[in-house]
C-alpha cells in the first residue's frame, strides 16, 4: 500500500481547497442548527460518509483517484445512510453487551453515598475489555465489508460476514495497517477542535478523503487487482 498516497492525493485536485470548503460549510450549518433534534448534524454527517464511499469507488475501480464533486447531494446521502447501516450491524453485538451489562451497573453500581459496589467492577471490568476488542474488530472488518459493498454495488454484500472475516483473516497484515492509518487520520481529523472547532471543520472532511482512499487501497493490495466487476473477497489472491 501506498500509505503517503492516501494522505497526498487530496491536494492534487485542482479544486480541492474549494471541494474541502463545501464539506467544512455542510459541517457548520449541521453545528448551527443541531438544536433542531440533531438531525441537521446527523445529516451532515451522513453526507460525508457518503463522500467517503465515494472517494473509496474509484479507487477499487482502478481509476486514478479524485475527490468526488459535490453535485448529487441526494446520492451522497443514501451512500451515507448505507454506510452507517453496515458500521451499526457490525457495531450491534458490542451495543447489545453494553445494554445487557449496562442496566445493572446503573442501578445497583453505586452505593448509598455514591461508592462504587462490586456490580461496578464485575460488570464494568469485562464492559470495558469486550467494548475495546470488538473495537478493534469493526476497525479490521469495516474497510473489507464497505470494500465488498462497492465492489458488488448491494449492500447485502457487506453482511456475508464470514467471507469479510474470511478476506480480513487472509489478508491480516494489509488490514491492520489500514485501521491503524485510518486512525492516524482520525486524529488529524480531530486535531482541528483544537482551533476553536473551527480548524475540525476542514480537518475532519480531510480525514475522511483519507480514509476513503485507504479502504480503496485496503481492497486493491488484498485482492490483487482492481474490481471491474463484481466478484466474491474469496476469489481475489491473498496478499
Amino acid at each position: 500500500m501506498d500509505i503517503g498516497k492516501s494522505f497526498s492525493f487530496v491536494f492534487e485536485d485542482n479544486r480541492w481547497v474549494t471541494k474541502i470548503l463545501i464539506a467544512a460549510a455542510i459541517l457548520a450549518v449541521g453545528w448551527v442548527f443541531v438544536w433542531l433534534l440533531g438531525i441537521p448534524l446527523l445529516l451532515a454527517f451522513l453526507l460525508l460518509a457518503g463522500y467517503q464511499v465515494e472517494t473509496t469507488r474509484p479507487v477499487i475501480r482502478g481509476v486514478k483517484p479524485v475527490l468526488p464533486e459535490w453535485d448529487d447531494w441526494g446520492k451522497l446521502l443514501v451512500e451515507g445512510i448505507k454506510f452507517a447501516v453496515i458500521g451499526l450491524v457490525y457495531a450491534l453485538p458490542a451495543i447489545i453487551v453494553s445494554i445487557c451489562l449496562g442496566v445493572p451497573i446503573s442501578l445497583l453500581g453505586e452505593d448509598a453515598s455514591g461508592d462504587p459496589t462490586w456490580v461496578s467492577w464485575v460488570f464494568g471490568s469485562p464492559l470495558a475489555c469486550l467494548s475495546i476488542l470488538w473495537g478493534i474488530l469493526v476497525a479490521l472488518l469495516m474497510p473489507a465489508a464497505v470494500a465488498l459493498y462497492v465492489v458488488n454495488d448491494d449492500l447485502a454484500a457487506a453482511f456475508r460476514f464470514g467471507e469479510v472475516i474470511s478476506f480480513v483473516r487472509k489478508n491480516l497484515t494489509t488490514y491492520i495497517l489500514t485501521a491503524v492509518m485510518s486512525w492516524v487520520a482520525g486524529l488529524i481529523g480531530g486535531l482541528g477542535a483544537w482551533l476553536c472547532l473551527v480548524g475540525w471543520l476542514a480537518t475532519y472532511p480531510y480525514s475522511i478523503m483519507v480514509t476513503g482512499h485507504l479502504y480503496g487501497q485496503a481492497y486493491l493490495e488484498a485482492s490483487g487487482r482492481p474490481a471491474a466487476t463484481p466478484v466474491s473477497l474469496d476469489d481475489a489472491p491473498v496478499s
